[in-house]
């Protein structure tokens, strides 16, 4: 029996017969059915034997075995984004019929024993990036890390927000509202991914003839991953602000816990908030961070559940090919919601960018 015969009778190609085959992601549901009731129909059964390289997803019996990892911080201080990262790789999981081991490792350099047994064919990465031993270790697993981490990693695919289109949003959005002079506000100088936050930003600004300063403090060292900002470090970072002679109008801050922090000391310090007044866009989305403020800033989304199940597809592409020696880095586009809820006019496609 060939897969001629199988393609011929579902009205498909030979070659979408054999991704239907292999698990493949980029086949629609309702084609991967059609191909699958020809192959009932005609009583075929792929081998393992047949000619050409065989994905990593049939080397076993029943489904494959992937871990998410997360390093570096406890389970009791996830945040919001992070709940909705989980949620996405649960459901992108459940689609693709796959096991998965979930488990949080708060020292990065020691990892459970299951994580490295033979069992685990591929794993989800995300937090801290671990010492020379465990690294070595974990370089031997096919691996996606999610989301942007404070330092770039060295090895394993990713997928991550689109940090440069986050802060073009940040500034469109402010320019759009008339702000011609902004600031980027952040407490973590040394977080990777929030670089580029800022960087976009403020050439966005100047590209449009805005006046576009980064004011930023570095991070405070902590136990977790999830950084706490203490008092201090907001108070010196407002008062950095305070202390231009020409007062940025239009503010983005770097993330939502950030934003918990840095709008109340502003208020504080008489800095009015508002409509024709100072005019804040945060990020993330995270709405239990954005309790209590008044008004509202104006939120990015960096749709972390989306993350979370392109990074399950893009580790299911890295188990089939397990020869592919370049890293792909894919990256989800975010999208504006103004500060009623409503999409921002500005709002984005939702395609995703490879």
């Amino acid at each position: 029996m060939s897969i001629t015969r199988v393609a011929k009778l579902a009205g498909v190609s030979s070659s979408t017969v054999s991704r239907v085959i292999n698990n493949h992601p980029r086949v629609a549901p309702e084609t991967a059915e059609s191909v699958r009731k020809a192959m009932e129909k005609l009583g075929y059964t792929p081998s393992d034997r047949r000619p050409g390289p065989k994905p990593s997803l049939r080397t076993r019996t029943g489904a494959a075995n992937i871990a998410f990892l997360v390093l570096g911080t406890a389970r009791n201080r996830a945040t919001p984004a992070f709940e909705g990262l989980v949620h996405g790789v649960s459901l992108a999981t459940n689609q693709h019929d796959l096991n998965l081991i979930f488990t949080h490792s708060p020292d990065p350099d020691q990892l459970p024993p299951r994580i490295m047994s033979d069992r685990i064919d591929g794993v989800l990465l995300h937090g801290a990036l671990p010492g020379k031993e465990v690294r070595e270790r974990l370089r031997k697993l096919p691996a996606v890390w999610l989301m942007g981490n404070r330092r770039r990693p060295e090895w394993g695919d990713q997928v991550m927000p689109d940090s440069y289109e986050v802060g073009e949003l940040a500034a469109k959005s402010l320019l759009s509202r008339g702000h011609k002079r902004l600031a980027f506000l952040n407490l973590d100088s040394g977080h990777w991914a929030l670089r580029l936050y800022g960087h976009a930003f403020c050439s966005t600004g100047a590209e449009a003839g805005a006046e576009a300063k980064s004011i930023e403090q570095e991070r405070q060292l902590t136990s977790g991953y999830w950084q706490e900002y203490s008092q201090e470090s907001v108070e010196a970072l407002v008062k950095r602000y305070l202390a231009l002679s020409q007062k940025p109008t239009g503010i983005f801050v770097a993330d939502d816990m950030q934003v918990a922090m840095i709008q109340p000391a502003l208020q504080r310090h008489g800095v009015k908030i508002g409509p024709g007044e100072v005019e804040i866009v945060s990020c993330n989305n995270e709405k239990p961070y954005l309790v209590g403020l008044h008004p509202k800033p104006t939120e990015i989304d960096i749709r972390a559940e989306s993350i979370g199940r392109r990074g399950v597809e893009q580790l299911i592409w890295r188990l089939e090919h397990p020869k592919v020696v370049e890293r792909i880095v894919t990256t989800i586009e975010p999208f504006i919601v103004a500060a009623d809820g409503h999409d921002d006019a500005l709002v984005t496609s939702t395609a995703e960018k490879a």
